[in-house]
């Protein structure tokens, strides 16, 4: 099962709506004519001050960082948690590990689509707030879990608010910034953001499970969760809806073949190393995920008005090799990442 790439996609409709959501520099103070070098250089117009920027940049960055913090850090916990009656006595089994491993993966993944759609529909300040509170309150509660099937079900919602502040983040820096050389600068330092929380993730992983207590993996998640949602509501510009956000609706039959078809197939696939390809319980969900899958290409094709995953995406040059690539780059670093810890 992959890991989550260390940084999501744009959000739907990102890209008719850049420059358009938020004010900007060149449409409230600069003239059309004025040299596109200099426009690309200054400070967005719906930012009051310099500080303010900065602070909106420090919670999109943290976002991104806690977001793979999470993923490398939990990893390093499993032989500890592992080892614990609480979790040993109720895991189904040995290979039962894999999801409270990846199911915050698999969640964050599959509701990325239908969660960008959200910030497309009412913004990506809301989004992006309602992600980082939620993700502060699964991370609080996930120091305290019981259980192995408590842990899953947690992790799964942890991953939940993950896939709400990463599109909606990358949604709001690209409707603030105007393309040139400060908005390049803000998506590289955005995407260098994501080794650094993968690596601080197993550093406090380490320090928690060997000289502290497991939870506190966790509780400090959490603890930078609600810094980051403090910042946040005094330096995230509000949306200004463009006419257009008014028309444009949500893909709900794209929504529910997308995310039954990611969460059936994957389930199959993991399941199949413990119980064969034979046992029904696992070839009736890989059909039905197909199955689905193929509703979902019908569906964003034929049917739905504003598709969630335009299928013109895939008429770009030379994206079927990058796709190929990107499917066994995080295909095979998920379960080497899984396998590495133990």
């Amino acid at each position: 099962m992959a890991a989550a790439p260390p940084s999501a996609p744009p959000a739907q409709g990102e890209e008719k709506d850049v420059e358009r959501s938020v004010p900007t520099a060149e449409t409230s103070s600069i003239e059309p004519s004025d040299d596109l070098e200099k426009l690309g250089r200054q400070r967005p117009a719906c930012f009051k001050s310099g500080l303010q920027e900065i602070g909106f940049l420090f919670s999109i960055f943290g976002s991104n960082l806690l977001a793979e913090f999470l993923i490398s850090g939990f990893n390093v916990l499993l032989p500890t948690l592992q080892n614990q009656e609480r979790f040993s006595s109720t895991a189904p089994s040995a290979g039962a590990w894999t999801w409270p491993s990846n199911v915050f993966s698999l969640v964050a993944g599959a509701f990325l689509l239908p969660v960008g759609r959200l910030a497309d529909l009412y913004g990506g300040r809301v989004v992006y707030m309602g992600g980082l509170v939620w993700l502060f309150f699964w991370a609080l509660v996930g120091g305290f879990s019981a259980n192995y099937v408590m842990l899953v079900v947690i992790r799964a919602l942890q991953g939940l608010g993950a896939s709400a502040f990463l599109p909606a983040g990358i949604n709001l820096m690209g409707n603030i910034y105007r393309p040139g050389p400060r908005k390049n600068t803000v998506f590289s330092l955005y995407g260098g953001c994501a080794p650094f929380g993968f690596f601080i993730g197993i550093l406090l992983a380490g320090v928690s499970a060997r000289f502290l207590y497991w939870g506190w993996f966790f509780w400090i998640a959490s603890i930078a969760m609600a810094v980051l949602s403090v910042i946040s509501w005094f330096c995230v510009p509000v949306d200004e809806a463009p006419p257009e956000r008014g028309n444009l609706t949500m893909d709900w039959w794209g929504c529910a073949t997308s995310v039954s078809a990611l969460i059936l197939t994957v389930y199959a696939v993991t399941e199949s190393s413990k119980s064969g390809w034979q046992s029904p319980g696992i070839i009736v969900p890989f059909i039905l995920g197909l199955m689905l899958l193929g509703a979902f290409i019908y569906v964003e094709a034929r049917v739905a008005k504003d598709p969630i995953l335009p299928l013109s995406i895939f008429s770009t040059k030379d994206i079927g090799p990058l796709f190929a690539a990107l499917f066994l780059a995080y295909g095979s670093f998920g379960i080497y990442l899984f396998y590495a810890s133990f």
